[in-house]
């Protein structure tokens, strides 16, 4: 953007109605000037601008925007068993075109699609080579009378089978919170955090976080456990940026905890389940007024792919046009 359109993160609160008052500068200037990744654009051998990159503590490089795996194509099964099932044709075809354009994160988990995303997502990533991509899953054990370690493992062990690898870049306890007695009875008096720890100690897991969707006490009580974590994936967008109700915490919180135990942000929920690529006629023409040319859901990915401390943004792009569109917001 020209210097006359550029927009204070501050001003942009304003313009959407989030009042600014909740929200910390040291978020803005400390968590900035901690955070220990690097932001660099990428060229193509032609001079044209390609993926932006963050580089983590470990050096690896990895896309700012992410593919999520929650929302792929689907289409019409017949006979007898008639429903949706995904359309692996058109996923080979996503992956193809986000692989070229630079992507190199991909998320995905048991239940997502009824078990379906998993294998989906690993024959179409089997076209290239493993150090090409990072995988991420998780470990989706909502079930309270199956908290054992015998069933964790069967799920950890069934995600390999499905992704057709043999290793997970970025493994992740599904779903923290709320309450720390749930993550302990979830995670920790059952065993299941010590064996992950061993999984990652043999290079089976290259980096052990989880995602939160929990109270703040919960979210303290997992950061302050025993285990050395190596991200944690949160809902963070413009609109949640200050909003901290219930007991549950703003996302200017979490990242600014976050920031300050040098913990790389991984971002699901960008747009806010798609409600902020949708705005209302009058939010949409101030942000007209400042440039044209940029759709809401790209002031969204913005806002979030500046905030320094961020890995990588999460985006569940179902068609070619949402994935365009969003790589060329994060190009670079």
């Amino acid at each position: 953007m020209s210097s006359k359109n550029t927009m204070k993160r501050r001003d942009f609160l304003k313009i959407i109605g989030v009042g600014t008052a909740a929200v910390s500068s040291v978020a803005y200037t400390k968590a900035s000037e901690k955070a220990p990744f690097g932001m660099k654009a990428f060229l193509s051998p032609e001079g044209t601008p390609q993926m932006t990159m963050r580089t983590d503590a470990a050096g690896e490089k990895i896309s700012l925007l992410g593919y999520g795996g929650m929302r792929w194509p689907t289409k019409q099964t017949g006979g007898n068993t008639r429903g949706e099932i995904i359309d692996q044709d058109k996923v080979n075809g996503l992956i193809e075109y986000a692989m070229k354009h630079g992507i190199n994160y991909y998320d995905t988990a048991p239940v997502y699609h009824g078990g379906q995303s998993e294998h989906a997502m690993g024959i179409a990533l089997s076209n290239y080579p493993r150090e090409s991509f990072h995988i991420a899953t998780k470990l989706s054990n909502f079930d309270a009378s199956k908290w054992t370690l015998e069933n964790a493992k069967e799920i950890y062990e069934n995600s390999f089978k499905q992704l057709g690898v043999d290793y997970i870049d970025f493994y992740l306890l599904h779903s923290v919170g709320p309450g720390k007695d749930s993550f302990d009875q979830r995670f920790v008096n059952n065993g299941i955090l010590d064996f992950l720890v061993s999984e990652r100690q043999k290079g089976k897991i290259k980096h052990l976080g989880f995602s939160f969707h929990g109270d703040r006490e919960s979210f303290l009580h997992a950061l302050n456990s025993n285990i050395k974590w190596d991200f944690v994936q949160i809902q963070l967008n413009y609109f949640d940026w200050t909003q901290d109700a219930d007991n549950k915490p703003s996302a200017s919180y979490m990242y600014e905890e976050l920031v300050n135990r040098h913990l790389p942000v991984v971002v699901m929920e960008p747009l806010l389940g798609g409600r902020l690529a949708k705005l209302n006629d009058k939010i949409l023409a101030e942000l007209k007024k400042r440039d044209p040319e940029l759709s809401p859901a790209s002031w969204a990915f913005r806002f979030v792919g500046s905030l320094p401390g961020v890995l990588t943004t999460l985006s569940g792009m179902t068609y070619m046009e949402h994935l365009k569109e969003d790589i060329t917001v994060f190009s670079p």
